[in-house]
C-alpha cells in the first residue's frame, strides 16, 4: 500500500534483460512452473545457471531474492543482497530491501542503520523511511525515539493515519501524544472541511471538475495498475459502483499510470464503469500533489455538500458510510 513499500523491497537493482533466445525463455518458462510448484528447492539452483548461462536479469534476481526471504533463508539472502551492493552500489532499491530483511529477521540495530542510511540518499526526503525507523524503535521499545520518528513522517507529509489503529501501534497509543500527532494528521488531511477543488480531462475526452459535483456524493480513488493493494481493492469497488451508481454517487479514479494504453486494456479487462482519468505524471501528478497522495490506494470520500468526510476507508467499513452519506 505506500509508496513503493511492497514492490520496491524487491526491486533490486536495473540490469539488462534475459536474451530473448529460445534456451532463455525455455530456462525462464521452467523456473517459473517450478516457482509456480512451490519447488523452490529446485527452482534455486535453475536460477543460479541461468545467470551463469544467459547473464544477471532483474528478473532473475528480484526472484531468487523473493525465494530466499519466502523460506527464511536470511543469511543467505543477506549475503546475496550485500553482494550486490558491493557489485553496484548502495542503491535506494538495494538498501530498502535490506533494511526489509534485517527488520524480518529481527536484527534490529542493523536493520536501524540501514535504514538511516537509506534515509540519507533518498531525495526528496520520504515519509516511508521515517515510519521505517520508527518501526524499529516500537520494536526496540524506545517509545519516544518511536514518536519522535512518526512527527518527523508527519512534517515529510504522512497522512495514512488509518494504519496507526492497528494492534502493533499499543505500545504508542499509551502516549497522549501519539494521539496528538493523529489529530494532525487528520488537520492536514482536511476532514471535516471543504474537499480541495481540482480539474481533470477523462479518458473519454470529458471534463471533470470536483466543485460541479455538488449534490453527489463522491468517491475519489487514487491509484495504478501496477499496484497489487489497489488492484485487490477493485471486486469491492466493482460492487460499490453496481449498488449506488445510480443512487446518487459519482466515482472517479485518478491514475498514476504512465500508460494510458495499459490503463485502458486494464478498464476495459475488468469492465470498470466509473470515470476516469490519467495524466501520465505518475507522483507528479497535480492532483496528486494537490491531496498530498504519497501510498495508494488512496481513496476520498465526499459529502454532497463538498466536505471531506473520510479517508482510506476499505471493504464494507466503505460501502456503510457511503450508503449513510447518500441519505444525508
Amino acid at each position: 500500500m505506500r509508496k513503493i513499500m511492497i514492490a520496491a523491497l524487491l526491486v533490486l537493482l536495473a540490469v539488462p534483460f534475459l536474451a530473448a533466445d529460445r534456451k532463455g525463455e525455455d530456462a525462464l518458462k521452467a523456473i517459473y512452473r517450478l516457482y509456480g510448484q512451490q519447488k523452490y528447492d529446485e527452482v534455486l539452483p535453475m536460477i543460479e545457471k541461468a545467470m551463469t548461462d544467459f547473464g544477471i536479469t532483474q528478473e532473475l534476481m528480484k526472484l531468487k531474492y523473493k525465494i530466499l526471504v519466502g523460506q527464511k533463508k536470511y543469511e543467505e539472502a543477506l549475503a546475496f543482497l550485500d553482494e550486490e551492493i558491493k557489485r553496484s552500489g548502495e542503491t535506494e532499491a538495494l538498501l530498502a530491501a535490506r533494511f526489509d530483511l534485517l527488520f524480518r529477521w529481527g536484527k534490529l540495530k542493523d536493520a536501524l542503520e540501514t535504514a538511516r542510511k537509506k534515509d540519507s540518499i533518498t531525495k526528496p526526503k520520504s515519509p516511508w523511511d521515517a515510519v521505517n525507523i520508527m518501526h524499529v524503535y516500537m520494536r526496540m521499545g524506545s517509545k519516544q525515539d518511536a514518536l519522535d520518528a512518526l512527527q518527523e513522517a508527519v512534517t515529510r507529509g504522512f497522512i495514512s493515519y488509518r494504519i496507526l489503529a492497528d494492534k502493533k501501534y499499543e505500545l504508542l497509543a499509551k502516549e497522549n501524544r501519539f494521539y496528538e500527532i493523529i489529530e494532525t494528521i487528520k488537520v492536514a488531511v482536511g476532514l471535516g472541511h471543504p474537499a480541495r477543488s481540482f480539474s481533470v480531462k477523462l479518458l473519454n475526452g470529458d471534463d471533470f471538475t470536483l466543485f460541479k459535483q455538488k449534490g453527489k456524493v463522491v468517491l475519489l480513488d487514487f491509484w495504478a495498475t501496477w499496484c497489487d493493494s489497489c488492484r485487490e481493492e477493485m471486486p469491492g469497488l466493482l460492487k460499490i459502483h453496481g449498488e449506488f451508481k445510480d443512487k446518487g454517487l459519482e466515482m472517479i479514479g485518478i491514475s498514476l499510470d504512465s500508460s494510458e494504453e495499459k490503463l485502458k486494456e486494464y478498464i476495459k479487462q475488468n469492465n470498470l464503469g466509473w470515470k476516469m482519468s490519467c495524466s501520465g505524471q505518475a507522483w507528479n501528478d497535480p492532483t496528486v500533489v494537490r491531496y498530498g497522495v504519497n501510498s495508494i490506494p488512496s481513496l476520498w470520500l465526499i459529502d454532497k455538500k463538498g466536505f471531506l468526510r473520510s479517508f482510506d476507508l476499505k471493504g464494507n467499513e466503505l460501502r456503510q458510510t457511503i450508503a449513510a452519506l447518500l441519505t444525508e
